[in-house]
């Protein structure tokens, strides 16, 4: 049996010898561009948007899709009593802030300011307006954020974060709030097992 299994790859290779090996003169054309250079799964024969985005989400064709994405910012500037003057810690807020408009061309940003309810309501409300117009010329004169994008809206003491009599309550209630409204257009990425949402 050994013997047998040992000739049979013999005989195979023996039996195949004879025949005469025809060796094709011509080789055939590649009509189309196989390749795919940048790497999006489609072959550069259909590809109409070269250098695609590592990872973008693309069609047929080759071209990444594009998602509208909304996005907030939250800040929230302190003031002492009875002062609309900005802290230089601030700024470090302000400065991210100005740095999301930066990047989010569209989007316009609405600040608001308010007040502790020490004091008269009337003088609340324009304290409050100064604060909220002190971080609105900051972002412009400092960070060059331009003017049409800003709007400064003072509440006065009408909207406290927390509503009672305590010096804490007070504290926090001096403040400026950024409301940031807008979207903006980035390319849809495909779904991986790192991809976070």
């Amino acid at each position: 049996m050994k013997k047998l299994l040992i000739a049979l790859p013999m005989l195979v290779l023996a039996g195949c010898s004879s025949q005469e090996v025809i060796t094709m003169k011509d080789s055939s054309v590649q009509l189309n561009d196989l390749r795919d250079l940048d790497y999006d799964g489609v072959i550069e024969a259909r590809e109409q948007c070269s250098e695609t985005l590592s990872g973008a989400l693309v069609n047929n064709d080759g071209c990444p899709s594009d998602k509208t994405v909304q996005q907030s910012f939250r800040l929230d500037v302190k003031f002492a009593n009875d002062s609309s003057e900005l802290r230089p810690s601030n700024y470090a807020k302000l400065e991210q802030l100005a740095d999301f408009l930066n990047d989010q061309k569209e989007a316009t940003v609405t600040i608001e300011g308010h007040a502790s309810k020490v004091g008269n309501p009337d003088y609340n409300l324009a304290l409050s307006q100064h604060r909220a117009d002190a971080v609105a010329k900051a972002l412009v004169n400092d960070f060059g954020i331009d003017a049409s994008r800003v709007e400064a809206i003072g509440y006065g003491d009408t909207v406290p974060l927390i509503d009672e009599e305590s010096e804490y309550a007070h504290d926090v209630n001096r403040r400026v709030m950024a409301t940031l409204s807008g979207s903006y257009s980035t390319t849809d990425m495909r779904w991986t097992i790192f991809t976070a949402n």
